[in-house]
């Protein structure tokens, strides 16, 4: 459970995300942990792609190791029971890292939406202004005013970074950074 709070100024942008159970702001009722639960990265929203990366990279050593085991009929009756059990396990582990891997990949597909929102956002406020100033300025636009035409071109052009819509072509690109030696894959700059 999160707590959402009210009166945000732009619908788009997520508020701080806060656990109820640890929060000493956010009570709600019937919620008792009596001490014993974990504080997990879950509400952290910091995107870290070197994490991702290394999950990537162990998912695949477990993958290569489940895949490299004998299959279960091709063994003694006797041995069955254990290798399925070492198989279960692998597989248990192999399902719990990609349900890790797609917490990071979607703290990172956030992050980029959200650059990706305050660039339009900041367009919008340029784009305004211009056309504000043409009209003051010439107390009209007229649609053959190439000026006016070429420079919010050149603001679109410049601020548009495209995540929408290719938030796995993000993602990846981000990691390929990474991998060329970028800790941080770019995110920062």
């Amino acid at each position: 459970r999160i707590c959402v709070a009210d009166g945000a100024e732009d619908p788009f942008v997520l508020p701080e995300a806060s656990d109820p159970v640890f929060s000493n702001e956010c009570q709600v009722e019937g919620v008792k942990h009596s001490g014993k639960a974990r504080r997990g990265d879950g509400n952290d929203l910091t995107p870290n792609p070197r994490k991702l990366l290394m999950i990537g990279l162990e998912l695949k050593k477990l993958s290569k190791i489940i895949n490299d085991l004998a299959p279960v009929t091709d063994l003694p009756i006797n041995a069955r029971n254990k290798t399925r059990k070492e198989k279960n396990k692998l597989a248990s582990r192999a399902c719990r890292l990609k349900k890790k891997a797609q917490h990071e990949a979607n703290k990172i597909k956030l992050y980029g939406l959200q650059r990706e929102h305050q660039q339009v956002v900041m367009a919008i406020f340029d784009a305004r202004k211009m056309i504000y100033k043409a009209l003051t300025q010439h107390h009209s636009v007229c649609p053959a005013d190439n000026q006016l035409s070429t420079s919010l071109k050149r603001l679109l052009d410049q601020c548009l970074m495209t995540v929408a819509g290719q938030t796995g072509d993000y993602v990846n690109s981000v990691l390929e950074k990474v991998v060329s030696g970028c800790i941080d894959g770019g995110l920062q700059a």
